[in-house]
């Protein structure tokens, strides 16, 4: 070999090396800087657990606090989560009843079942989860994809609207195709037409690739992947390494099962069907669901009251907790009506 090629590729392999330790340091910084290092997230628990089982072999389980009452609020978590990502919300919001469960396959709702995860399918989850509740009047939070499960219950239940759906929270959530409102969503949805094929056959072998997943250590390249697809410049370390650690512990057959199920999603023509309050919350910041998705939302949905929070990604229920909790609790209180110990009597 050359003395000039040994040299450039001494420089690069230098170059690859002092960029990994400028990028350690960066996280360490980032970690021993952050407000939330104190915070115990992923320990908080409800008041209330169980497991309901939903007759396909599946169990979902949900866990909930604050009074028991037949009125409250459902909280729906998105793709690769689980009821965690609620940390903020389980401590108690107004002595609401808040009700928090894990979709079919992801944290504690093992096994997964025979049903797919089509939307409409795990909008009937959402149905029996509040008839497990025996909740009479209710409103719905949904994060993500657990926005677009909201949405297909009350297109697929006008009924309940109004009688027992008494409102909805959207959360960083989309109203058609999840991959045609990510950052560069025209060139993507293209591409991932083309790749359809490949990407279910990979996802044939899920097995093979847990493994594999179980193998591959957390990175700080992964953390800063993250970071930049779902949180706002600036977000807390802890609260990136909690979210990746949910994605990391989610099965890969239900990760693959939930993206296909993404592509039949599509509200456009019927937003207009949804006539309850509606609560739209995005981030300016937000890469996976962009804020214009929210924007357009709150356009076409006859209820609707938007808000796109300045220092949020896609995670807002994490990044913007007191400011969302705020919204939320006020949302509540406008669909709900007050708790009645609010107003100095006992009960709920």
């Amino acid at each position: 070999m050359k003395k000039g090629s040994i040299v450039a590729l001494a420089g690069t392999a230098a170059g690859l090396a002092a960029g990994a330790v400028a990028e350690r340091v960066a996280v360490r910084r980032k970690r021993t800087k952050d407000p939330e290092a104190e915070q115990e997230l992923g320990q908080r628990r409800g008041a209330r657990g169980r497991r309901t089982d939903l007759g396909d072999g599946a169990k979902l389980f949900i866990e909930e606090t604050g009074p028991r009452s037949s009125r409250g609020v459902i909280f729906i978590h998105g793709s690769a989560l689980r009821t965690d990502v609620w940390f903020y919300q389980l401590a108690g919001m107004g002595d609401h009843r808040l009700v928090f469960y894990d979709l079919r396959g992801h944290g504690l709702s093992q096994p997964r079942g025979k049903t797919g995860y089509e939307i409409a399918a795990l909008a009937e989850d959402l149905k029996a989860v509040m008839d497990d509740c025996t909740l009479e009047e209710v409103v719905l939070v949904g994060h993500s994809v657990g926005g677009m499960i909201a949405m297909t219950l009350c297109m697929n239940h006008p009924e309940l609207m109004g009688s027992r759906i008494k409102g909805l929270a959207l959360l960083n959530t989309t109203y058609g195709p999840a991959v045609e409102t990510l950052i560069g969503g025209a060139s993507l949805a293209r591409l991932e037409r083309l790749t359809r094929r490949p990407f279910d056959a990979l996802g044939s072998h899920s097995s093979r690739i847990d493994r594999l997943r179980r193998v591959i250590k957390p990175s700080d390249a992964m953390f800063w992947a993250v970071a930049f697809a779902a949180f706002a410049p600036g977000a807390s370390a802890k609260h990136i390494d909690f979210t990746y650690d949910m994605v990391a512990e989610t099965p890969t057959d239900v990760i693959f099962d939930l993206v296909k199920s993404y592509r039949a999603f599509d509200a456009r023509g019927r937003l207009d069907e949804i006539n309850v309050p509606t609560l739209v919350i995005g981030g300016v910041h937000d890469r996976l669901t962009l804020p214009s998705a929210s924007e357009y939302l709150a356009q076409h949905l006859p209820k609707s009251e938007l808000h796109i929070l300045e220092d949020c990604g896609h995670m807002s229920m994490l990044e913007g907790h007191a400011e969302v909790n705020g919204l939320l609790e006020r949302f509540f209180d406008d669909n709900l009506g007050r708790p009645r110990k609010q107003r100095g009597s006992n009960g709920g």
